[in-house]
Formats: C-alpha cells, sequence, structure tokens
C-alpha cells in the first residue's frame, strides 16, 4: 500500500561513462580496443600524471592522479596519450543531451557523470530499472560508449551504486533497504572513505560498516572529528551523506577531481590544478560564457571539505589567469601535508556573452593569449583529432 509519504519518495540515476577518456581514444582508434590505454602524458614526460586509464590498464594497478612514471612501470607495454580534451567534452556533451530524452532533470557534476532525477517518469518508461536500461541501451546505440548507472533515492547512494558493478554496469538499492546495503558494505567502498580515512578507522577498531553502526555519534566524532564522525555515523545508516546542490550548479561551471589514492605532493597537486584549469576553461569558451568569480573546492582524506571563492573585478580571460587564481587560493585554504581526497575548481555566476569578455580584454596584454586559445576552440571543432596540451602538463 502506498502511502501519501511514499508518493514523495524520489528515484536518482547516477550515470557514469565508463574510463572515459580512454573509451574515447578506443572508439576514435578500433586499434587500442582490448588493450591498455594510458591518458594524460607521455612516458618521457616525467613530471606527468595520469588523467585516466583503460580497465585494461587498470588490471596492473595503474589509477587516475598517479604519477605517469609509475605508470610505466607497472605497465610499460600500454599505450600513452596526452589527450583530446575537445574531443571528450564534444562526446559528453553528446551523451548528456540523450539524457534530456528521459528527464529534464538531468545534474552533470563532471565531463562523465550525472545525476537524473526520474521520480514519476514510471507512466512513460516503466520501472525505474527499464528506464536505466533504455537509457544505457540508447547511450551504447547513439555513441559507442558505455555507461554504469545506479539507481537508489538518494543521489549518495545513486552514486555508490553506480560504481557496485563496473564497467557496463546497472545496480539498483532498493527503498527501505539502504541501511542493509550499506551494513553489508566494505568499508573501502564508501564513497569518501580514502585511503587515509580507511586506515585511521582500522588502527581505532573499526573494520566494518556494522561496526561503525554500532557507535555513537559521539564517539565517532570524538575518534575522527565533528565533520567525519558525523559523516560516518549517516553514512553507514543510508542517509544522505552528500549534498549535490543543483540550484548552484545552474548557475555554476566546474570540475571535481577525486584520487582513488590520496595525495599531498606539491607537483601533482599542481598538475591537477593546472589540468581542471584547462578543462573548466574551454568548457567554457566552448559554451559561450564568462565569469568573474573562481570556486575551489577542497576535500581532504578525513572527508572535511572547504571551499573558497574569489570575485574578480574583470572577468577570467584565459586558462592561464584561472591557473594562477586556481593555485592562489588553493595554497591559502590548504592545511599544509594534510592528505587531499578531491580538488574541485569551477566558475559561479556564469553568464552568456563571451563577446564581451573579447571586447575588454583587447585594452589588456592578455589579448594574445585569449585569441590564441579562441583559435584553439575553433581549430578543434572543425577537427577533433587536434591535440593541445599546456607545456607544463607535459
Amino acid at each position: 500500500m502506498i502511502t501519501n509519504k511514499d508518493q514523495y519518495i524520489k528515484t536518482f540515476l547516477h550515470i557514469d561513462l565508463d574510463a572515459f577518456y580512454a573509451s574515447v581514444e578506443q572508439l576514435d582508434f578500433p586499434e587500442y580496443r582490448g588493450k591498455p590505454v594510458i591518458v594524460g602524458s607521455l612516458p618521457e614526460d616525467k613530471r606527468g600524471v595520469v588523467s585516466t586509464c583503460s580497465y585494461e590498464a587498470r588490471r596492473y594497478g595503474v589509477h587516475s592522479a598517479m604519477p605517469i612514471y609509475k605508470a610505466y612501470q607497472l605497465c610499460p607495454q600500454a599505450i600513452f596519450l596526452r589527450g583530446r580534451m575537445h574531443r571528450y567534452q564534444e562526446k559528453s556533451k553528446e551523451v548528456m543531451s540523450l539524457f534530456q530524452n528521459f528527464t529534464p532533470s538531468v545534474q552533470q557534476i563532471s565531463i562523465d557523470e550525472a545525476f537524473l532525477d526520474i521520480s514519476g517518469s514510471e507512466k512513460l518508461f516503466g520501472k525505474p530499472r527499464e528506464l536505466a536500461e533504455k537509457i544505457k541501451n540508447t547511450v551504447l546505440e547513439k555513441t559507442g560508449l558505455s555507461v554504469s548507472i545506479g539507481i537508489a533515492h538518494t543521489k549518495y547512494l545513486a552514486k555508490i551504486a553506480s560504481g557496485m558493478s563496473k564497467p557496463d554496469g546497472l545496480y539498483e538499492i532498493a527503498y527501505g533497504k539502504e541501511e542493509a546495503f550499506m551494513l553489508e558494505l566494505p568499508l573501502k567502498k564508501v564513497w569518501g572513505i580514502g585511503e587515509k580515512s580507511l586506515q585511521r578507522l582500522q588502527e581505532a577498531g573499526f573494520f566494518t560498516t556494522v561496526q561503525v553502526h554500532s557507535a555513537s555519534m559521539q564517539l565517532l566524532q570524538s575518534l575522527f572529528g565533528k565533520s567525519q564522525g558525523e559523516f560516518l555515523w549517516k553514512v553507514v545508516r543510508g542517509i544522505e551523506a552528500e549534498r549535490f546542490d543543483e540550484r548552484v550548479a545552474h548557475k555554476s561551471l566546474s570540475e571535481e577531481q577525486t584520487f582513488e589514492i590520496d595525495i599531498r605532493d606539491k607537483n601533482t597537486i599542481e598538475k591537477i590544478l593546472l589540468d581542471l584549469s584547462q578543462n573548466v576553461f574551454f568548457r567554457l569558451l566552448h559554451s559561450n560564457l564568462q565569469s568573474k568569480t573562481v570556486q575551489l573546492k577542497i576535500r581532504y582524506s578525513d572527508f572535511t571539505t572547504v571551499s573558497i571563492q574569489e570575485t574578480h573585478e574583470r572577468i577570467i580571460a584565459t586558462s592561464d589567469a584561472l591557473f594562477e587564481i586556481a593555485k592562489k587560493l588553493f595554497y591559502k585554504k590548504y592545511e599544509k601535508d594534510r592528505y587531499l581526497r578531491l580538488l574541485g575548481l569551477g566558475f559561479a555566476n556564469v553568464k552568456e556573452g563571451a563577446e564581451e569578455a573579447q571586447q575588454e580584454l583587447f585594452a589588456f596584454e592578455n589579448e594574445k593569449k585569449k585569441k590564441l586559445e579562441k583559435a584553439i576552440v575553433d581549430l578543434q571543432k572543425k577537427d577533433p583529432s587536434v591535440i593541445i596540451k599546456k607545456a607544463r602538463l607535459l
């Protein structure tokens, strides 16, 4: 029997493109299929880092944010590529547009993942699992790419679910079964618990979600701090543990990178900030948008999350300018020597009208850089095979 309360229960899909950059390369170049592909830098680029890698490469222990020299040591036979961001953005836009055919409520949270609110869609598309199957088949048929989908009644759990049977997976957490699901989940699979957090939990005598569940919030907060203690108490009970603000997303453009292994190396951090700066800025340029406000998000290994925002008098006109601002904000907010779980960078209060930015820029010495970056975008639109990467990313 459906109660009034049940009528308002929402259902979400979290859709994640499998090994996205590497999958696009394998799609465009059939000779790469079935082989380990590592996107980010070439082996000779000693200071580069891995952006992503195919599942064939992951079997050798390669993962994102790993120094490229280490990836080469683990898998020297891999195909190493510097990447083609315009092509990835093009395929991302293609996939995201398909989601609009199933629901108007699509929240893209990065270049390769999105939340879909499918509440009340049963009359049109059937049950959530049937709809998810339709989406998977449509994406594969139209784009040649596979996705993994998680179904749940909170966004946080939907995100965990999408990672349960990768690649090309589909996993549903039924309403009312959230807590039971979490109590069977290994601690290392709890989204938000990184390597360092897992180590701290084990040192404190917590090896399973059941053991965490048996502890009071007060005890968890005394052991791990207010933020992580509350997170742990909620997450093992299936309570929404992460907020994804859709209202803010419509006014911003951002990208995040979660690290498979917690990091604190300065060179690796700056490489990731540079990569994020280039990715976000070119997405802004491609979308004919502009902004004066930069946002930076830092998540530590204990799940403490801090953000900082800065608004400038003039429009952020180049990716170099964004990178310098990102570095300044990072070192202003970062607590030295703490391990990082995630970095996010983006623009807030975005507006249409790149022309205004160009006109404002013409009076300044950044003009050449801006013209060059616009020319890069135009060139990539004509020929997606063009590969352009900042020298500092090499």
